[in-house]
């Protein structure tokens, strides 16, 4: 009988550990696909990640992956459950955690994964950067929406858009972009989906965002502009190739 050398059992005995089913401190399912290194996360601290959530059929409901933008996270402000399920999260660690349907409808507060089949859905989340706590800045905007309205919301994005004390990444600045055009403001969109070109200009989901808030305000040439850009940024992107027929 063939036998493993110590180094491969040493390997296999970790790869076998590493994919072991465990659970967080609130009792969810989940597996370390990718182990990090360094400290645990706590509540005092930010998170640059990449997220992927799919139902029990494997559909994808959302992904930060499809578009290459990762996404921010002060951990003081998501739901306790959530929370647990970082504190057992180490920088550069992949993870894949099963989500109760009670948990997520809490976080997603009537969004479309509401609907989602079965008991539970799957969250698959890489820990990109351990970062400072700062406010969630499409959180902000949203709130300021929901409080003060659309000339609220915008003024406090113009205030905030700088500051040291909130995180605008180019996922959180896209989200409040289209906060904007889901309210039919195709004006404050641009504003918020160009500086977004303005500061990532190579990438395709900028330039994408961009056109289509052109589009929706019925400035064609520059919606051709900004769909041509994102194209030649990134060939795959089938969206900005139908616009581009449907507008030429």
């Amino acid at each position: 009988m063939r036998r493993l050398s110590p180094l491969c059992l040493l390997t296999f005995l970790c790869s076998w550990a590493f994919t072991q089913k465990m659970t967080t401190p609130n009792g969810w399912a989940y597996q370390v696909l990718l182990p990090g290194q360094g400290t645990e996360l706590s509540s005092s601290n930010g998170a640059l990640t990449h997220n992927q959530l799919t139902d029990i059929n494997g559909r994808i409901v959302v992904s930060t992956y499809q578009i290459g933008v990762p996404d921010y996270q002060l951990i003081s402000e998501l739901p306790p459950a959530f929370q647990s399920a970082f504190s057992v999260m180490k920088p550069g660690g992949k993870y894949q955690f099963h989500i109760p349907m009670a948990n997520l409808k809490e976080a997603m507060r009537g969004a479309s994964g509401t609907s989602l089949p079965g008991d539970y859905a799957i969250w698959e989340i890489e820990l990109l950067e351990v970062l400072p706590p700062l406010a969630d800045g499409a959180r902000l905007i949203a709130k300021a929406m929901e409080s003060g309205g659309a000339e609220a919301a915008f003024k406090e994005f113009k205030l905030q858009l700088n500051s040291s004390k909130v995180y605008f990444g180019e996922w959180e600045v896209n989200q409040v972009g289209y906060l904007f055009l889901q309210k039919g403001l195709s004006e404050e969109a641009i504003t918020a989906f160009s500086y977004n070109v303005d500061n990532h200009p190579s990438s395709a989901n900028a330039h994408d965002s961009l056109a289509e808030a052109y589009y929706t305000a019925g400035d064609r040439a520059m919606a051709i502009k900004h769909y041509q850009m994102s194209l030649e940024l990134n060939p795959q992107n089938s969206n900005a190739r139908q616009m581009l027929e449907q507008l030429r």
